[in-house]
C-alpha cells in the first residue's frame, strides 16, 4: 500500500511540474506537422490514465527505483521562461530642432499700393482722408485698368484751354496703365485725383491770387476743397460733366467762352500785322483836314479816301468803334479815343484781354444774388440787375488812375440823406495840409470844419487856431456838414467795407458827360442817386420823393429792407447784344499785370501769386 500511494503522489508532482512548465514556455511556431499531431488524440490517452512513463514502466523497474524518488526533496519549482533577447540597437541621434515655415508673402492689391504712396508722399491731409474713408479703394481704376469715367475726366482736362485756363499746368497720368504694374497704376490713381483737385480749384477761383496784383483788388474767390471735390466725383455719374460746371455759370463768362473759341478757330491762318497806331493831338472832328485821317483809315479797315479829309464814312466808323469799346459815340476822335485805336490787341488779336477778364469772372461769388448791383469800373457805369435782367442803369464816376476804386464785392445795408462827409486821413494830409500851411482859412472857406478828437468827444476847433506844419494829423479831423456844397451830395450808399468806399451823390455833375469818368478819389459817384434809391426801395415805405423832402435837414439814416450785393468789378471786355466782342481802356493797368502774370505774351511778374 505504501509503495502504490507513493508513486501516485510522485506522479501527481509530475503532472503539475509538466503543466507548470507548459504553460510558462514559450510558444514556438508550430511545423505543419505538429499542429497536424496535436490535433489527433492518443487512443490510450484519457484524463483519467497515469503518464505514459509512469503506466508503461514493468514493476520491477518501479519498484527499484521508488528509493531514488523517494530520497529526491519535494520538487523544485520549474524554472521560469527566459525573456528572449532584444537585439542590440544602434543609440539614436537626437533630432533636429523643427524650424517653423515662413507664412507666404501676403498678396499684393491695390488698395495696399495707394495706402503706401499716400503715406510716403507729403499729400494733402484731405485727400489721405477721402481715400482712407473708402478703405483706398481707387476712383479712377476698374478690372485693372483706367476707368472709362477716368478717361473721360482726363479729356475734360486736357480741354482746359477751352475754358480760359491752361491745359499744360495740369498733369495727367500714363492713359495705357495696367495692372501689370500695380505702382504702375496706383500712380496714376493718384496723379488723376491731383489733376482734378487743381482743375475745380482753378476753374472755381481762378489761377491767380487778386490781391498779389494790387492791394485795392481784395476780391475773395471760393475754391472748393479737396474733399468736396473728390467726395462729388465719386457719388455722381459723369464725373467730367460735374468737372466742367465748377467753371463760372455767369452768362458774362459763358459768352467770352464762345468768342474765345470763335477766335482760335480763325487764328489759324498767321494774322496780319497791327495796323500803325494814330498820333495823338488836337481832336480830330468830322469834316477836318489832317495828316492822320489816312492812318485812321486804315486803323478801322476803311479803303484810302481821295484826301485827308475826315468824312461821313469815317465818322460812322469812328462811331461805331466808339459804341463797341464802351466810349460815347460823338464821332469826334480824342484822347480816349485815340488810346482805344492804339490798343495793342485791338484789332489784331483780343485773345489776351478775353483770358484776363474770363480769370475776373472767377474772382465773383457763384450767386450774384437775385437782385444785384454791378459796377463796372472801366465801363463808367452801374446797373442794377433783377433776376438777370436789368432793372436799372446809370453812368458813374469813378476813381483816378492814382486813387482807383478798388476791386471786391460786400452788400448795401442803408442808405443815408443829407450825408456828413469825414474827409479822409490820406486826402486830409496829403492833399488839403499843403493847402492849409498856405492859407489856414482854406477849409472855412470850402465849407469845412476841424475836429479835436484826442479827446473822449470829438470838438469842433478854429481851424486857424492850429499850427498847421507841426500838427498830428491823427489827432484831428475835417469834416464837411450836410449841404448843397458838400463832396458827396444829397445821398451815399452804405456798404461797410475795409475800403471806407461807398455809392454818393455829387455836386460835380458837369463831369458825367464826358466819356472817361475818372475822377474821384475812390468812391463811385452817381449821375441820378435819387433814381436808384427809388429802386432799391421798392417794398419798403421809402421813395425818391419822399427823401428829397429830407434835404437841408439832419443827417438821416434809411435802411434796406434786405442786405443787397454789391460788385465792384473791372471787365475790360464783354459781348455785346450783337455779338460782337467789346473792349475797353485799361485805366488802372490791370489788364498788363494780369498778362504778365499770366505769361500771356510776356514775362511772368515776380509780385504775382498763383494758385
Amino acid at each position: 500500500m505504501r509503495a502504490s500511494s507513493g508513486i501516485g503522489f510522485l506522479a501527481a508532482v509530475l503532472l503539475a511540474t509538466t503543466a507548470l512548465a507548459q504553460e510558462t514556455a514559450p510558444i514556438a511556431p508550430a511545423t505543419p506537422g505538429a499542429e497536424a499531431a496535436a490535433s489527433t488524440p492518443s487512443p490510450e490517452a484519457s484524463p483519467t490514465s497515469p503518464p505514459p512513463a509512469v503506466a508503461n514502466r514493468p514493476a520491477d523497474e518501479t519498484q527499484q527505483s521508488q528509493p531514488a524518488l523517494q530520497s529526491t526533496a519535494p520538487a523544485e519549482p520549474a524554472t521560469p521562461p527566459v525573456a528572449p533577447v532584444e537585439q542590440a540597437q544602434e543609440p539614436q541621434q537626437p533630432a533636429a530642432p523643427v524650424v517653423a515655415a515662413e507664412p507666404p508673402a501676403p498678396v499684393e492689391t491695390i488698395e495696399g499700393v495707394i495706402a503706401k504712396k499716400l503715406a510716403e508722399a507729403k499729400e494733402d491731409p484731405e485727400v489721405v482722408a477721402f481715400y482712407a474713408q473708402r478703405n483706398n479703394a481707387p476712383l479712377w481704376i476698374a478690372d485693372g485698368h483706367l476707368s472709362e469715367k477716368a478717361k473721360a475726366v482726363m479729356a475734360r482736362i486736357a480741354r482746359a484751354d477751352e475754358e480760359g485756363l491752361d491745359a499744360a499746368a495740369f498733369v495727367l497720368p500714363d492713359a495705357n496703365a495696367t495692372d501689370t504694374s500695380l505702382a504702375r497704376l496706383a500712380a496714376a490713381e493718384i496723379t488723376l485725383s491731383h489733376a482734378a483737385v487743381a482743375y475745380a480749384r482753378q476753374a472755381q477761383g481762378g489761377r491767380l491770387i487778386p490781391k498779389s496784383l494790387s492791394p485795392l483788388i481784395t476780391a475773395e474767390p471760393q475754391r472748393p476743397t479737396p474733399a468736396s471735390v473728390l467726395n462729388t466725383l465719386a457719388a455722381n455719374d459723369g464725373a467730367a460733366d460735374w468737372l466742367e460746371s465748377y467753371n463760372p455759370p455767369h452768362a458774362g463768362f459763358k459768352a467770352l467762352k464762345t468768342k474765345l473759341a470763335e477766335l482760335r478757330a480763325k487764328a489759324v491762318e498767321p494774322s496780319a500785322a497791327p495796323p500803325p497806331e494814330v498820333p495823338g493831338g488836337a481832336v480830330l472832328k468830322p469834316g477836318m483836314v489832317d495828316d492822320r485821317v489816312p492812318l485812321l483809315r486804315t486803323r478801322l479797315g476803311l479803303p484810302a479816301g481821295m484826301d485827308n479829309v475826315f468824312d461821313p464814312a469815317l465818322v460812322e466808323a469812328v462811331k461805331a468803334f466808339q459804341r463797341k469799346n464802351g466810349l460815347k459815340p460823338t464821332g469826334s476822335v480824342g484822347k480816349a479815343s485815340t488810346q482805344a485805336l492804339n490798343r495793342r490787341d485791338t484789332p489784331a488779336d483780343p485773345t489776351s484781354t478775353i483770358l484776363v477778364n474770363m480769370e475776373r469772372w472767377r474772382w465773383l461769388p457763384r450767386d450774384l444774388g437775385q437782385t444785384h448791383i454791378m459796377v463796372n469800373i472801366p465801363e463808367y457805369m452801374a446797373r442794377i440787375v433783377r433776376d438777370g435782367q436789368v432793372a436799372h442803369e446809370t453812368r458813374v464816376v469813378v476813381g483816378k488812375p492814382q486813387n482807383q476804386t478798388p476791386v471786391f464785392s460786400d452788400e448795401m445795408e442803408f442808405i443815408i440823406v443829407n450825408p456828413s462827409w469825414n474827409v479822409p486821413y490820406s486826402i486830409a494830409s496829403k492833399e488839403m495840409l499843403p493847402n492849409l500851411q498856405r492859407d489856414p482859412t482854406y477849409l472855412a472857406r470850402q465849407g469845412m470844419e476841424v475836429l479835436d478828437v484826442s479827446g473822449k468827444r470829438p470838438v469842433v476847433i478854429d481851424s486857424t487856431m492850429v499850427d498847421w506844419y507841426s500838427v498830428n494829423m491823427k489827432r484831428i479831423r475835417i469834416r464837411q456838414p450836410p449841404g448843397e456844397r458838400n463832396a458827396l451830395g444829397h445821398i451815399k450808399f452804405m456798404f461797410p467795407n475795409q475800403h471806407a468806399v461807398y455809392l454818393h451823390d455829387t455836386p460835380s455833375r458837369n463831369l458825367f458827360a464826358n466819356a472817361v469818368r475818372a475822377y474821384s478819389h475812390g468812391c463811385v459817384r452817381v449821375q441820378d442817386p435819387f433814381a436808384l434809391a427809388d429802386v432799391l426801395l421798392e417794398g419798403t415805405d421809402w421813395n425818391a420823393a419822399r427823401m428829397k423832402k429830407l434835404i437841408g435837414g439832419s443827417e438821416r439814416r434809411i435802411d434796406l429792407a434786405h442786405k443787397l450785393p454789391v460788385h465792384l468789378t473791372y471787365f475790360t471786355a464783354d459781348i455785346g447784344p450783337d455779338g460782337n466782342l467789346v473792349t475797353r481802356n485799361d485805366i488802372y493797368g490791370h489788364d498788363r499785370k494780369m498778362r504778365a502774370a499770366l505769361g500771356l505774351g510776356g514775362q511772368i511778374q515776380a509780385s504775382a501769386k498763383t494758385n
